[in-house]
């Protein structure tokens, strides 16, 4: 089944609470932690994150974009987050991370990968991973696009992880290029405008949805 988390940080910031109630029936909620260290950008931090796992019972993906991830795991883990990913460019040791988390009783554990880290690095942690997340954007300033050598990046991936390590897409996906993104062989993206930004996010989410899980059927046939 193709999986579709809205990004969170494209939503109002000032009316997370009406964001959270008016989208109540989505599958994914995907947040953001950026430090400005490891990025430029200051997104959410662990209290908004808390807040909005209290908040709604949507469940919630993170992403650590963070200069030391292992700093984040108590929290994580107190928190309750059902999935949270780090860069594995920030892990001097990824298994540590992908272990703390299990042994701390996080369900889905899973690492990020920026466009210039080889894909095969992912293949040594591929026993401990839940899924994968390929970040297919960079900052410039032409802005953010989408990254065509991320496809090949997820064609890699799929030859070398088992097919219970779900792949993700994170970064410049839209309705245009969502048909290629899936045809690579990603199982889920995230999109944040492309939802968020539509008069009807829930009618957004729901459309985009059916359409990937097309593009699934048509890839897997």
């Amino acid at each position: 089944m193709f999986e579709l988390s809205p990004s969170l940080s494209a939503g109002s910031q000032l009316n997370l609470g009406a964001v959270l109630n008016a989208t109540r029936s989505l599958a994914h909620i995907h947040l953001d932690v950026d430090d400005g260290n490891f990025v430029h950008e200051i997104t959410f931090g662990m209290d908004t994150v808390r807040t909005v796992v209290q908040n709604t019972p949507v469940p919630v993906d993170v992403h650590l974009e963070v200069l030391n991830p292992m700093d984040y795991v108590e929290s994580i883990l107190e928190i309750g987050v059902p999935a949270a990913c780090a860069h594995v460019e920030a892990l001097p040791y990824p298994s540590e991370w992908l272990s703390a988390l299990k042994v701390g009783g996080c369900p889905r554990r899973g690492l990020a990968i920026n466009l210039v880290t080889p894909v095969d690095v992912l293949g040594y942690y591929a026993d401990q991973l839940d899924y994968v997340l390929f970040v297919s954007v960079e900052a410039d300033r032409e802005g953010l696009p989408f990254r065509p050598m991320t496809l090949e990046k997820v064609r890699r991936a799929r030859q070398i992880l088992p097919a219970k390590v779900q792949i993700w897409v994170d970064g410049g996906v839209n309705e245009t290029n969502l048909r290629d993104v899936v045809m690579a062989g990603a199982d889920a993206v995230v999109m944040g405008r492309a939802v968020f930004g539509a008069d009807d996010p829930v009618a957004a989410y729901e459309r985009l949805v059916a359409l990937g899980e097309t593009y699934r059927k048509e890839r897997d046939a």
